[in-house]
């Protein structure tokens, strides 16, 4: 599968051009970018690389990726944004975005190391990239400075204050004494390191956030599910996604009534999927596996209230399934984040 991501990322880019007094048609056009797609769709992540290095190209500026930080909103990553905003705190935000981080780049892989710093306990967010044999796509620096540098601007948004950083990482070399990486982060900055990372006190993330609602996360987190799971899939994939979403609450639903739902057979139905190459279990698995991962990434819900939200018929039905898939159970799933 080739990685993408949201094609609100490169629209931002675009803002950033528009500051330069450049008008973004053409760097896009030349990065093989339509800028006027639609908001939902995708951008290959070859096409990003190409974008971020003809926009340092025009603006002369090297550090580009901090300027787009800065520029950064919570609309820019949709109803992630938005569900972030009505968390209960930084920490359930953080964790609630890096379970859906795939709809935002599914080149993206972020890991939440908890370690002792100098004046308490800290959280290292370390971004990554999620290489495999064919992927040999090479992330341009300023999307690593975007990456890190949106965590920043991010928290302090939500919170609604300064969220000071502790610690700045990258895996490139930064110059010494470099004045653009002082003045956005403002905090130590380290350059040539294993990996690309923030770090941030854990009593700050941890602080009840101003704006915490929890129906609009709830609706919010709808959304974020109906385009997750319906990522790489054909038409009628995607209308069993969003009826097996819709019925799952009520108990596991069966492929007959997903038929029915969709006013055709069975058979007809299999066909489809076929065409599609996907199957009514195969979709079904995957649906629970994703909502359960976001879900357990929520302390405060229970295993057997995710159970039954998931349309399992007890909480070691569930486990079983989890674990197959994951050879995690669902309360070690939920200690490693």
């Amino acid at each position: 599968m080739s990685q993408t991501t949201l094609a609100t990322i490169p629209r931002l880019i675009g803002q950033v051009l528009s500051i330069y007094d450049i008008a973004p048609e053409a760097v896009f056009s030349a990065a093989g970018i339509n800028i006027s797609d639609n908001a939902q769709n995708r951008v290959p992540m070859d096409k990003m690389a190409k974008l971020w290095a003809l926009a340092v190209q025009e603006t002369k500026n090297n550090e580009l990726g901090l300027v787009a930080a800065t520029l950064f909103q919570p609309t820019y990553l949709k109803s992630i944004g938005m569900a972030w905003l009505a968390s209960e705190n930084l920490e359930e935000g953080l964790k609630r975005f890096i379970a859906s981080s795939q709809l935002i780049n599914t080149d993206m892989k972020i890991a939440l190391i908890e370690r002792d710093g100098p004046n308490g306990e800290e959280v290292l967010i370390q971004y990554q990239r999620q290489l495999t044999t064919n992927n040999k796509i090479k992330a341009h620096h300023c999307a690593i400075e975007l990456g890190i540098g949106f965590f920043l601007k991010m928290f302090r948004l939500v919170a609604g204050k300064s969220i000071p950083a502790t610690g700045v990482y990258f895996t490139f070399a930064i110059e010494d004494n470099n004045q653009a990486y002082k003045d956005y982060f403002q905090c130590p900055v380290y350059g040539n390191q294993a990996v690309n990372g923030i770090s941030f006190s854990k009593v700050l993330l941890t602080e009840t956030l101003p704006t915490h609602d929890v129906e609009l996360v709830e609706m919010n987190e709808m959304v974020i599910n109906k385009h997750l799971a319906a990522m790489d899939n054909g038409e009628t994939s995607s209308q069993v996604i969003k009826i097996i979403n819709e019925l799952l609450p009520l108990g596991c639903p069966t492929e007959e009534i997903i038929a029915y739902k969709l006013h055709m057979s069975k058979r007809t139905l299999q066909r489809k999927l076929s065409i599609e190459k996907q199957s009514f279990l195969a979709l079904l698995t995957s649906v629970r596996l994703m909502l359960a991962k976001q879900k357990l990434a929520i302390k405060n819900t229970s295993i057997t209230e995710i159970t039954y939200q998931l349309g399992y018929s007890s909480p070691s039905t569930f486990a079983r399934a989890f674990k197959k898939h994951t050879q995690l159970s669902p309360l070690e799933y939920r200690s490693q984040l």
